[in-house]
């Protein structure tokens, strides 16, 4: 396998096409700039170059293992049906942040004031385990409860996004195509899952693969969580270099 790293597994090509990572989309929906990692056809279907696939894979899980290092921050963003379940698990296995519902305008762009909703809901849910909710009235407490739980819907996933991350993963390069704008406007790598309706070069490290089919994104992401999930982090000095290099708004 080239490019190897620690416990990195070779993704095994059998198993990438029993899971339907070469199914693509229609011809019709198709995007020019895939067209290097098209293999064929399937009457109205597009097929993907496994090979090529595979390589990327590769090279997508050799770079996400240098950032891990580096004690970086991944933000794994996942809103599509098929992956929001396991993009969600992967995320907290690694102690990572994460998107899995509606993507927030704003939330790399705008990050100060995202921040700042973290922030009160960290302070509310402080509060609440102190006990110093005892201090309101029932209506003044309902109404606390109710801010947390709308708060915890949008902003649940980002408590540990404390700054900006170092790389951003999508699980979708269509589906989570807003976040991508945002990480390219703030020129954060991104890594991720790209059918053959989206456009490959707007990502740091495709991976040309089905982003529809749950066995399909569940297969990519249980490898990158199998090679992530005992990287070791730089020694402190280094790792506080590198947020402070790449974690500025």
């Amino acid at each position: 396998m080239p490019n190897k790293k620690d416990n990195a597994k070779e993704p095994d090509l059998e198993a990438m096409a029993a899971s339907g990572v070469h199914l693509g989309t229609l011809r019709t929906h198709s995007n020019p700039k895939m067209k290097p990692y098209i293999w064929g056809n399937k009457n109205t279907l597009l097929l993907i170059d496994l090979e090529k696939s595979k390589e990327n894979l590769e090279k997508a899980i050799s770079f996400l293992i240098d950032i891990k290092k580096k004690d970086g921050l991944i933000l794994f963003v996942g809103t599509g049906i098929a992956a929001k379940e396991v993009t969600k698990k992967v995320a907290e296995d690694l102690d990572m942040p994460h998107v899995v519902e509606r993507w927030l305008g704003g939330t790399l762009t705008n990050f100060s004031t995202i921040s700042r909703q973290v922030n009160q809901l960290k302070e509310l849910e402080r509060q609440k385990a102190a006990g110093e909710f005892g201090k309101y009235t029932k209506y003044e407490i309902q109404k606390l409860e109710e801010k947390i739980v709308k708060l915890k819907k949008e902003f649940g996933g980002l408590l540990k996004l404390n700054r900006l991350p170092n790389v951003l993963w999508v699980s979708s390069a269509y589906y989570d195509k807003i976040a991508v704008d945002e990480a390219i406007k703030k020129n954060i790598p991104i890594v991720g899952i790209v059918n053959t309706g989206s456009d490959p070069t707007l990502l740091t490290c495709p991976i040309p693969a089905n982003d529809t089919a749950l066995t399909s994104v569940t297969f990519i992401l249980e490898l990158v969580e199998e090679a992530l999930i005992n990287v070791k982090s730089a020694p402190a000095e280094t790792a506080a270099s590198n947020k402070e290099s790449n974690g500025k708004d």
